[in-house]
């Protein structure tokens, strides 16, 4: 008697102490032994490659046979277009580069220079007092014009997204501040910049860092020895005394004494004052926590929450501090009642035309010519654009060069400008600016002073650089958000650049200094984020299969060579993560023909696809090697490991024993990925090695479960992510790091979506191409600049572990469909449901257009018009339950506002008139087309197809219904063509004045510049006219389908034959009894009779359904060839599988299955091998009938669980996902609700559409007979020829503005989008050299080059055998990187910590059982008695 079990590979060398057994025992027996738990080998040492077996990897082949099937080339060629786009953004962030620095240092040299011009105006005697008082007000307007915007910007947060409340306490101190700091730069514009020369201001203005200076004195100088910190220290002292010194400046200047004496206390005040309100900036973080200063760093800590509502009540504070100082510092010479008289005409008059010859002495300067404004008006947006270019610099890591560099420099520039222009011999005191205005020359020029004051400005401006020196050393985060990097929400227009770079925030030297620069301290400050990759799997095709495997290659490779990098290099990836893979497959047994349960054709074509996409992505035939089995109590699961180390799991789903269908599969990985295994990951697992500070997860959750986690639990629910996909989905790895970087920028994102793009072939499919573009470019942009994306799609999306794990949302999704309104809304669209969830909890789910991924779409009408049945409903239902919650959604929610709801409603209605809408345009078009018809029989011939329609999907079956849709889209596409070409005539005839003529060729010009605006999608525009002409298909036929199949629930898409087939042979069983009548005969030649006989209707929408679907696609056939190929090579060694072990390998530590003898013999037929398979007691927990099938993989082993994780299973089964119970009754009920649900809505929906066209057609006919009520838009343009109705103006008006503010907040996200594409391209990635640890044998080369190599070593070391690489080593040669890499990748790396790169988490699948596996309840149910067989 020998051992049935299917055979163990060898043991790896580190396990060969423990061999397993294969002694013989009696037949019909289990003998079941414990083994030590410390002898349990892990899953990952089980598939790692063996080194003495140098032919289980190598499939048999012939000397002949030459020639293969592959597509590496297609990779090749992305590979290479990826560098091509990667070498073109390098380029453009190049020119980014020299364009930030040249827009922040030109426009901040203007700011000065205008600043001065302005005030040179101001002060100059020889004019009238009127104008001394206009300069002031133009002055006071460039300087309150930040302050509006502050307050506005502060309004808009308070009122939609700040829900508390400040403390009293900390309003009163920061309104005390502001006020000081807005006196002093009112005394500094308006009384001492007046009464200096322009070259001495610019010595002023380096002096509003005396308190930041004072500040610094107090930083703690971490990490700094003691020489280094006494440097630090003098430079400081040094420092605060140059910025005292400028106090002095009024004793060395030449002035009247009284002069003198005034600025004497009013310079060091107004310099103090100003200061002061840098307060902030510099006692956040770089104090010592003594108790003199906790109270600053409690109060910004504080105020960072509030601040917008903070600064409402202190920006109108500052724009009337700053009146009421202005009119104060008016000199004395002039009248304060001039004020009430600021806007009379006030002429030059004679004794002041002298300055100004070219004009008139009656003439009033500021009424007569534009050039007096032309200083305001530079000063003004010179300002702005040095502030928001200078803000967009810092946003996408390119401060030093375009933020600090030029700020800096700006100064220096503006003082070379007023020092050195038109010479030192030039006598005049002033450089002349056009007809009116001048500039200061020094009044230091020509005497002995100009050698000191050129010594002292540099040294003052280098004092103010040292003060500032953290704006050198960046520390914030890609694309992190504004608070992030000011701490003030305005700049000051008079002093832009002194404002911004002391406003820029500044954190501690060691947090997220690895985000900005690879770090070579290996001691990462920022969690590692962990993604699992969620896909969910049901009647896949090859193909889309084998994209989704292709991707999960990608990111293996991705992610491996990043490892290594920071392995050997010790280079530390900002971008670095880990990743593990589950494919949860849905019904994935089925019975066979002797009632085993086995995978179906499904599962064993993903197992075949595995190493067809390897084989796409690494070249090679077979990649990874036969997957391990584990039994589990939902079914059973397949392991693969892949080249790069990390693990593909598939789940393989029982509908017997755990529940189906997709929003179940989520609900079974959230509960196992998020509850399960990140509560028990050991600790350090989110790869911190310093504490982070509380700031980073001061936001954890809404719940008090997440809010009492231990600080390692809440880095590393807060560094979790899932990444939601679909079956078919293809997506690179930038792709999914562009979604992480949007979770890490704000920790209240719960979810990110990317740009999904349809891919397939045919018109079905180019209609959704443009559907999807427009709705991505306009409505999904719209949605997050407004308020939040609804709607996360199921096939590529990322989401926060934490904040699923939140109150409301993971175990809301969980609860079971009860109503009839819950199957429409949980079960039809489970993405959008999961969304709303997120979005009433309080979350904000965000929109990345850089994100691309692609996913196969509906090629025909019936998988389009059935996946559209599913989602038009779900939209709608949760829709309306937002809509119904707006008072808590908007309360919670900081990210949704009542005027975004607003918003969402109007679409809401717009949605629901869609088709009533439709039905007036082909009115409309038809009297265009045929001009004798009235209105009432162009809208009886509008409106009596769409009856027909309603009773089709009322009467008949969804075949019928799918068909008869196909025809009549058909004809309506024909129609719309002819209408279209009139439509055109009639706007060519009728002029501009026609609205029509305005509408149409505006919205055209809008998809067009959108379409512009996204140059790789812009080809989708050449679908716009299938989309146009199809119209009625897809807002009228596909909606009046949704509504009337309400009540059908199924999934509609992807059903397999079999279970078609069985449904239609006890129909025609029960169908055949019946008596056919005279009348069925009509009834079948046009219907069909349902079996064998097909109808004319039929076989029309037969025709145009074969005309609208792709042909087959060449890709699909050549994977069925290379799945073919590969099964063939397996059936060549299937004998061999059935070898038993060495007898020698004897142990008591794994369960034994003892059976009758098999016939070891290669020539034993299929027949027999079956039939001993068959003779086994079976126990689904050891040794399920499915683990033994050859297609598994002859050489792989079967893995067992953890019994922790058994009970697991064991107790989220019972409570969540056990399989429904079928009751007939409850069924009937729920079928009944569902019809009832139906005829409510669709009775609703009916009469609002048939309301709207009743309301339409009465002010239409109604204006035919009293041409008194229309509106006369001609009136406009000088003509009475255009007249429109009024309904008809007002619906046109509300599309106008809807779509003209979803353009805006398109160029809005476009802008955000190009952002965040600039700030993820790296700059000479491949030319920077990285110094590297001493010992290293690669010195010299750099990062981009070893993870090339590395990548290539990928197939070389992983993919192959161990032997296969020993043996080709001796042949590379010894100077090559190649052999130089190989030492250091074999060569134990003791310094890195083992936590740090360990990928795969806690292991929990043993390939011996535990040694409390056997006494499991669970496992001890699962012996199946009824698959005893005995043939």
């Amino acid at each position: 008697m020998k051992r049935s079990q299917v055979p163990l590979p060898p043991f790896p060398s580190s396990l060969t102490s423990h061999p397993p057994s294969s002694s013989s025992l009696a037949a019909s027996s289990i003998i079941r032994t414990h083994p030590p738990q410390s002898t349990s080998h892990t899953l990952d040492d089980s598939m790692k490659p063996k080194k003495n077996d140098t032919k289980s990897n190598s499939s048999q082949g012939y000397w002949w046979d030459v020639a293969h099937v592959t597509s590496r080339i297609f990779e090749e060629e992305q590979i290479i277009n990826k560098e091509r786009r990667l070498t073109f953004r390098r380029i453009v962030k190049l020119c980014v580069y020299l364009i930030f620095f040249l827009v922040v240092l030109i426009s901040a040299v203007v700011s000065k220079l205008s600043l001065f011009t302005m005030i040179n105006a101001y002060k100059t005697l020889e004019q009238p007092k009127i104008y001394m008082i206009r300069w002031q007000v133009l002055l006071l307007i460039a300087m309150i014009v930040p302050y509006i915007f502050t307050f506005v910007q502060s309004l808009v947060l308070s009122t939609f997204r700040i829900k508390h409340s400040p403390p009293f306490l900390l309003t009163i101190w920061v309104h005390i501040a502001e006020a000081c700091h807005t006196i002093g730069l009112s005394m500094l514009v308006f009384r001492i910049l007046p009464s200096i020369d322009n070259v001495t201001g610019l010595f002023v203005l380096n002096g509003v860092c005396i308190v930041p200076a004072i500040l610094n004195l107090f930083t703690v100088r971490r990490h700094h020895n003691t020489s280094l910190k006494l440097l630090v220290f003098i430079s400081d002292i040094g420092s605060v005394l140059m910025q005292l010194s400028v106090c002095f400046i009024p004793s060395i200047l030449k002035t009247t004494e009284k002069l003198s004496s005034a600025l004497q206390w009013q310079l060091p005040l107004a310099l103090f004052l100003i200061s002061l309100g840098y307060w902030e900036s510099f006692v956040e973080t770089r104090l010592p926590n003594k108790h003199f200063f906790k109270w600053f760093q409690h109060a910004v800590r504080l105020l960072r929450k509030t601040r917008p509502k903070v600064y409402i009540t202190a920006s109108l504070l500052k724009i009337s501090v700053l009146i009421i100082t202005a009119i104060l510092f008016l000199p004395k010479t002039v009248d304060k009642k001039l004020y009430f008289h600021i806007f009379d005409q006030v002429p030059i008059g004679e004794k002041y035309s002298r300055a100004v010859p070219f004009f008139e002495d009656h003439e009033d300067l500021f009424r007569i010519t534009k050039q007096i404004y032309v200083p305001f008006i530079l000063q003004i947006l010179s300002s702005c654009i040095c502030y928001y270019t200078g803000r967009v610099a810092c946003k996408v890591l390119m401060q030093s060069f375009g933020f600090s560099l030029p700020l800096t420099m700006s100064t220096l520039i503006a003082y070379v400008i007023l020092f050195f222009t038109q010479g030192f011999t030039n006598k005049k005191d002033v450089i002349v600016l056009g007809q009116f205005f001048y500039l200061d020359k020094p009044q230091a020029l020509g005497s002995k002073l100009m050698i000191i004051s050129l010594i002292g400005f540099l040294i003052l401006w280098l004092s103010r650089m040292k003060i500032t020196s953290h704006v050198w050393f960046p520390t914030s985060e890609r694309l992190a958000m504004i608070h992030k990097l000011f701490v003030l929400p305005y700049y000051e227009s008079a002093i832009v650049e002194q404002n911004l770079l002391l406003n820029k925030q500044q954190k501690d030297a060691l947090e997220m200094k690895d985000q900005i620069e690879p770090d070579l301290t290996l001691k990462r400050k920022f969690p590692v984020p962990m993604i699992y990759v969620c896909a969910t799997m049901w009647h896949e095709t090859t193909n889309e299969m084998v994209q989704l495997l292709k991707s999960i290659f990608r990111l293996d490779s991705d992610q491996h060579a990043r490892r290594t990098v920071q392995r050997n290099l010790r280079i530390l990836d900002p971008d670095y993560y880990r990743f593990e893979t589950h494919v949860l497959f849905d019904d994935a047994f089925e019975d066979d023909e002797n009632g085993n349960r086995v995978p179906n054709r499904y599962v064993k074509q993903l197992v075949a696809a595995v190493n067809v996409a390897g084989a796409y992505v690494h070249g090679v035939d077979k990649v990874v090697e036969d997957p391990i089995k584990i039994p589990t109590p939902y079914g059973g699961r397949l392991v693969w490991l892949l080249p790069g180390k990390n693990r593909l799991i598939v789940h393989m789903k029982d509908k017997y024993l755990i529940r189906h269908k997709k929003r179940w599969s989520q609900v079974m990985y959230m509960y196992y990925l998020l509850s399960f295994k990140l509560l028990r990951r050991k600790n350090g697992a989110h790869n911190l090695s310093q504490p982070v500070t509380n700031l980073d997860t001061e936001f954890i959750g809404f719940s008090e479960f997440l809010k009492s986690l231990p600080q390692d639990k809440k880095i590393s629910a807060q560094n979790t992510f899932v990444l939601a996909l679909d079956g078919d989905v293809d997506f690179k790895p930038e792709a999914v790091l562009l979604l992480v970087d949007r979770m890490r920028k704000n920790p209240k994102v719960a979810a990110a979506c990317g740009r999904i793009h349809p891919t397939g072939d045919g018109p079905i499919v180019w209609y959704q191409q443009f559907e999807y573009a427009v709705g991505h470019w306009l409505q999904k942009a719209a949605e997050h600049k407004l308020g939040s994306v609804l709607c996360c799609p199921g096939c590529f999306s990322l989401f926060r572990g934490s904040s699923l794990m939140d109150d409301n949302v993971m175990r809301r999704y969980a609860d079971k469909s009860t109503e009839a309104a819950h199957y429409v809304q949980y079960d039809q669209g489970e993405d959008r449901w999961l969304t709303t969830l997120l979005l009433q909890q309080g979350y904000r789910v965000e929109y990345c257009a850089a994100s691309d991924a692609y996913t196969h779409a509906p090629e025909t009408f019936k998988e389009f018009f059935n996946q559209r049945r599913r989602w038009m409903p779900s939209t709608m239902a949760n829709i309306m339950d937002l809509l119904k919650d707006t008072k808590h959604t908007t309360y919670v929610n900081e990210n949704i506002s009542k005027l975004y709801m607003f918003y969402q409603a109007v679409l809401f209605v717009s949605t629901i008139l869609g088709p009533g809408t439709i039905l007036l345009t082909i009115a409309s078009a038809l009297r265009t087309v045929f001009s004798t018809l009235t209105i009432a029989e162009s809208y009886m011939i509008s409106i009596l197809p769409s009856f027909f329609y309603i009773i089709v999907c009322l009467k008949t079956k969804a075949h019928t219904q799918i068909v008869i849709g196909a025809i009549m889209t058909a004809i309506y596409a024909l129609v719309m063509s002819m209408v279209l070409v009139a439509t055109t005539a009639q706007i060519v005839k009728s002029g501009f004045l026609d609205p029509s003529a305005v509408f149409l060729p505006s919205v055209a010009l809008i998809f067009i510049v959108t379409g512009i605006l996204h140059p790789n999608e812009m080809f989708n525009l050449i679908h716009g006219f299938l989309y146009l002409i199809t119209i009625p298909g897809g807002y009228l036929l596909l909606v009046t389908y949704a509504l009337c199949n309400l009540h059908v629930v199924s999934w509609g898409t992807r059903e397999t034959v079999e279970v078609v087939k069985k449904k239609k042979s006890k129909n025609s069983k029960s169908d055949g009894s019946k008596k056919r009548r005279a009348t069925d005969v009509i009834n079948n030649m046009f219907w069909g009779d349902g079996q064998q006989q097909r109808g004319i209707l039929h076989q029309a929408g037969d025709v145009i359904e074969h005309v609208f679907r792709p042909t087959m696609k060449r890709q699909e056939t050549l994977l069925q060839q290379i799945i073919t190929q590969l099964d063939r090579d397996d059936s060549q060694k299937k004998n061999s599988n059935i070898v038993p072990q060495n007898s020698k390998e004897s142990s008591s530590n794994i369960p034994i299955i003892v059976t009758s003898d098999i016939d070891s013999s290669h020539n034993t037929t299929n027949t027999t091998a079956s039939t001993s398979l068959l003779n086994k007691s079976r126990n689904n927990m050891i040794n399920p009938f499915w683990s033994e099938l050859p297609w598994l993989g002859s050489e792989s082993i079967i893995g067992y669980l953890h019994t922790d994780e058994i009970t697991f299973w064991q107790q989220v089964l019972s409570k969540y996902l056990l399989p429904l119970d079928k009751d007939a009754e409850e069924e009937r009920r729920i079928q009944c609700d569902l019809i009832g649900l139906r005829n409510n809505a669709g009775f609703a929906f009916f009469m609002l559409n048939a309301i709207w066209i009743i309301l339409q057609f009465q002010c239409e006919y109604v204006a035919t007979q009293f041409t008194e009520i229309m509106i006369d838009v001609g009136r406009l343009f000088g003509s009475h020829e255009a007249k429109v109705q009024v309904l008809g103006l007002l619906f046109m008006l509300f599309f106008a503005t809807c779509m003209i503010v979803q353009f805006f907040t398109m160029i809005l996200h476009r802008w955000g989008t190009f952002i965040e594409i600039l700030a993820s391209t790296k700059l000479f990635e491949k030319h920077r050299k990285y110094k590297l640890k001493p010992g290293s044998d690669i010195a010299g080369m750099t990062s981009q080059e070893v993870a090339e190599v590395l990548k290539d070593l990928d197939i070389e070391l992983v993919v192959p055998t161990s032997a296969a690489i020993s043996s080709s080593s001796s042949t590379i040669p010894k100077d090559s990187v190649t052999f130089q890499m190989e030492s250091i990748i074999n060569r134990e790396q003791h310094f890195i910590a083992p936590d740090e790169y360990d990928d795969n988490e806690e292991q929990d699948v043993y390939i011996e059982p535990p040694i409390d596996y056997f006494d499991h309840p669970v496992v001890q149910d699962a012996i199946d008695e009824s698959r005893l067989r005995l043939i």
